[in-house]
């Protein structure tokens, strides 16, 4: 191989495209609030409950992009991501599980928040 050759080693084009995130305004985390009391089911039965996060700066500027589920048990469903139609800084998602016979015992369940600028990852937090 020579190294000084100036002979293209290629013809296909390469493109990059960068983004230049602006800096956010605000670096308060949210905060996961969870639902009161231990939720207790019953293996077979079918139960749904909501997972808020409260966006603690402004969200027309930082805003709350989704709430995803980084462990959970098996066969969790969570719907998409929904705005209080009361308070703009609250977000939430519904879980819908049915837990089986083989789940039986308590279930950690955890959960990440990111905004619109997906540098900023609020915390995990776990239930």
């Amino acid at each position: 191989m020579n190294t000084t050759s100036v002979t293209p080693m290629s013809s296909v084009p390469v493109q990059f495209l960068i983004y230049v995130s602006p800096e956010p305004a605000c670096s308060e985390a949210s905060v996961f609030i969870p639902p009161t009391g231990c939720l207790e089911m019953t293996a077979g039965v079918k139960t749904n409950f909501n997972i808020f996060v409260l966006d603690l700066c402004d969200p027309t500027i930082v805003g709350i992009a989704d709430i995803v589920v980084a462990q959970s048990s098996s066969g969790m469903a969570l719907s998409s991501l929904q705005s209080s139609s009361t308070n703009t800084s609250l977000f939430y998602k519904t879980l819908t599980w049915t837990p089986q016979a083989n789940q039986i015992g308590p279930q950690q369940l955890c959960m990440i928040a990111y905004t619109r600028y997906t540098f900023i990852v609020y915390p995990r937090y776990c239930q």
